[in-house]
């Protein structure tokens, strides 16, 4: 066993599978390299699942499928993410090289989430059009990237249950926003966990950034009144000092 004593061993999985982030997870690798030498091989392969289940929680993908693609036994990979929205895309693409999502994904947007009110794909390894995508955002608007619409809070309630799907052919993929991956091979494929991985780790670490951006500037913005709130109170205490002390004066 790579970690003999079974208590942390379940310690340390446990908090492999919750990390938050790759950048966790690599942290959480190098403790062990330190303390337990070399992985084996059979953990390396469970940590690039881990990192793969870290970067698809971070995209917001909730349902992994294949659909068939033709009649040789290729397939596309299906990623579903019900919350991605074209100005999603158009932010990560703008820390992307060339402006541009990774050659061999795609994402795809139902007609209804869309500025021109038709189904649209963004391909991949194509510069994007951020203005044609998503005319009304900016990077320099104070718009949460978590924040959702009225529009994405009804689509959120029409979300068939993850749980209650059993295979990709349960829901009708084209009716929500996802990412696809084309010729993806076959779902039984060992290459295909390194392949996911490739293509959507530059994507996660850019939302991982911008989120932890947004968080410190809300801690900043929070400490911020704390000091302010604080300040008014002393203000307060300290005129009705005054004013105690005239009182006496008289």
């Amino acid at each position: 066993k790579f970690v003999p004593d079974d208590i942390t061993r379940r310690s340390e999985e446990t908090k492999a599978r919750l990390a938050e982030s790759t950048a966790s997870l690599v942290n959480i690798t190098n403790t062990w390299k330190d303390s337990y030498g070399p992985l084996p091989a059979i953990v390396q392969r469970k940590l690039k699942t881990m990192h793969l289940h870290a970067c698809t929680r971070r995209l917001g993908i909730d349902l992994v499928g294949a659909v068939k693609a033709d009649d040789e036994g290729t397939y596309d990979c299906i990623l579903r993410s019900p919350g991605l929205r074209p100005r999603h895309i158009a932010r990560i693409a703008h820390k992307l090289p060339r402006f541009a999502l990774p050659k061999g994904i795609d994402a795809c947007f139902p007609s209804r989430f869309t500025v021109s009110g038709d189904d649209e794909e963004v391909i991949g390894g194509r510069k994007i059009n951020s203005e044609a995508l998503a005319p009304d955002d900016s990077e320099e608007e104070e718009d949460d990237w978590d924040a959702m619409d009225q529009e994405d809070v009804e689509a959120m309630q029409e979300i068939a249950s993850v749980m209650k799907v059993k295979t990709i052919d349960d829901i009708d993929v084209e009716h929500y926003p996802r990412f696809r991956i084309r010729n993806c091979g076959s779902p039984d494929d060992k290459k295909t966990v390194d392949l996911l991985l490739k293509l959507l780790l530059p994507l996660a670490k850019v939302v991982y950034e911008k989120q932890e951006n947004e968080a410190d500037q809300a801690k900043a913005a929070a400490d911020l009144r704390e000091r302010q709130e604080l300040m008014k109170k002393r203000k307060a205490a300290n005129e009705a000092l005054e004013v105690s002390r005239m009182g006496l004066n008289y």
